[in-house]
C-alpha cells in the first residue's frame, strides 16, 4: 500500500508543476472572473446568466486537465525513459497504473478545489453565497472528471498520446451526447440502427449523469435520488474501466 502512495505522490508533484496544467487553471480562473461582464450584456435573468458561464468553465476546463493529465500518464515515464526503472522494481504493472491514476485524481481534486474557491467567492461577492445544490454539482462533477481519467488512463495504457486524446475526447463528446443518441435512435425507421444505438448507450459513459449544473445555476433543491444514481454509477463504471486499463498495461510490451 505504501508503494501505491509512493507513486501517487510522485505523480502529484509532477502534475502540479506542469506549466501547461497551471496555464489552463489559472486561463479557467479568468473565464470565471470575466463571467462578470455578462451581468452588464444580457437581457433577463442576468445573475443565473452569469452563474451558468462561470460554472460551465469550472465543468469543461475540469475536463480538459482531466484528459490532458490522463493521456500523459504512461507516455511520460516512456519519454524520460524512467518506466523501465519503475518496472525493474518489485512493483506490479497494475500497481504502478493504480499509483499513477491516485496521484491524478489527487491533482484534479486540487484544481478543483481552487476552481470552486474562486467561485465562491466570487459569487458571494457579485450576488450572494453559493446554494448547497452548487457544491453537490461539484460533488458529482468529481465523479464524471474520475470516470474521464479512468478512459485516459486505458487509452494511455495502450497507446500513444495522440490517439488515446482522439479516444477520450470522443468518449467525453459521445458520453454528454448519450441522452440523444438514445432518442434518435429510438425515431430511426431501421431496427438494425436502432439495436445499435440502443446498445451503444448501454456499453458506453453517459455523462449527463453527473451534470447537475442547471439545478445549481436555477438554484433548485438537491434532488437526491439522482445523486445516489451518480454516485453508484460512476464508482462502478470507474472501477470496471480502470481494471480493464490495469490489465491491458499489464500485458503490454514495453520495449
Amino acid at each position: 500500500m505504501s508503494r501505491i502512495w509512493a507513486l501517487g505522490f510522485n505523480t502529484f508533484r509532477e502534475a502540479v508543476r506542469d506549466r501547461i496544467l497551471v496555464s489552463i487553471l489559472l486561463f479557467a480562473v479568468g473565464i470565471i472572473l470575466c463571467s462578470a461582464v455578462m451581468h452588464e450584456i444580457t437581457i433577463g435573468d442576468q445573475d443565473k446568466v452569469v452563474r451558468s458561464v462561470a460554472q460551465g468553465a469550472i465543468d469543461v476546463f475540469a475536463a480538459i486537465i482531466a484528459i490532458f493529465l490522463g493521456i500523459s500518464l504512461v507516455w511520460k515515464e516512456l519519454d524520460k525513459k524512467t518506466i523501465y526503472t519503475i518496472i525493474s522494481k518489485p512493483i506490479p504493472r497494475w500497481m504502478f497504473v493504480l499509483g499513477k491514476y491516485i496521484g491524478l485524481m489527487f491533482t484534479i481534486s486540487l484544481e478543483v478545489f481552487l476552481l470552486t474557491a474562486v467561485y465562491t467567492v466570487f459569487v458571494s461577492i457579485e450576488q450572494h453565497p453559493p446554494p448547497p445544490i452548487f457544491f453537490v454539482s461539484v460533488a458529482t462533477l468529481m465523479l464524471e472528471l474520475l470516470l474521464i481519467t479512468s478512459w485516459a488512463t486505458l487509452f494511455s495504457a495502450s497507446s500513444a498520446p495522440t490517439t488515446a486524446a482522439a479516444f477520450t475526447m470522443a468518449i467525453y463528446v459521445i458520453g454528454h451526447l448519450a441522452d440523444d443518441l438514445w432518442r434518435f435512435g429510438n425515431q430511426s425507421e431501421s431496427m438494425m440502427f436502432r439495436e445499435f444505438a440502443h446498445a451503444m448507450y448501454w456499453i458506453l459513459p453517459n455523462f449527463e449523469i453527473f451534470n447537475l449544473r442547471e439545478a445549481a445555476v436555477h438554484e433548485t433543491a438537491i434532488p437526491w435520488e439522482r445523486v445516489r444514481t451518480s454516485v453508484m454509477y460512476g464508482l462502478s463504471y470507474s472501477t470496471a474501466v480502470l481494471g480493464v486499463a490495469m490489465s491491458v498495461f499489464s500485458r503490454r510490451d514495453i520495449q
